[in-house]
């Protein structure tokens, strides 16, 4: 877990395009021999950071869209949301009971793992 290598890798990506990424190597990271990064890393953090950046400015316009940066951080925040409604949603489908709907998304929303 590196956030600003991720970070980094993004930029990367979002400024060199995919088959870029996928040929770099890295020399500032695994000091001092380099990582290839496209073959020792699980990209879709990044393609995913990249599309909400490239989507946000595509509706947006430049000068209004939240920056790369912003993206990357809120990030993981989208996604704990996302995956709370959803777990949510499954228990009262499984269920059929709103409450245990409302006590998974409740477990979901404060599990330490998951924070």
């Amino acid at each position: 877990f590196d956030p600003w290598f991720n970070f980094r890798a993004t930029q990367y990506l979002e400024a060199n395009g995919a088959e870029r990424f996928f040929k770099w190597f890295d020399y500032m990271v695994w000091y001092p021999l380099g990582r290839p990064v496209g073959t020792t890393i699980y990209p879709g953090m990044q393609f995913t950071a990249v599309y909400i950046y490239r989507a946000a400015q595509a509706l947006l316009g430049p000068e209004k869209a939240m920056s790369l940066n912003d993206v990357c951080v809120f990030m993981p925040a989208w996604f704990g949301v996302v995956a709370t409604l959803l777990v949510g949603m499954l228990a009262y489908e499984c269920s059929g009971s709103a409450q245990a709907g409302v006590a998974a998304s409740l477990v979901m929303a404060v599990i330490p793992s998951h924070i």
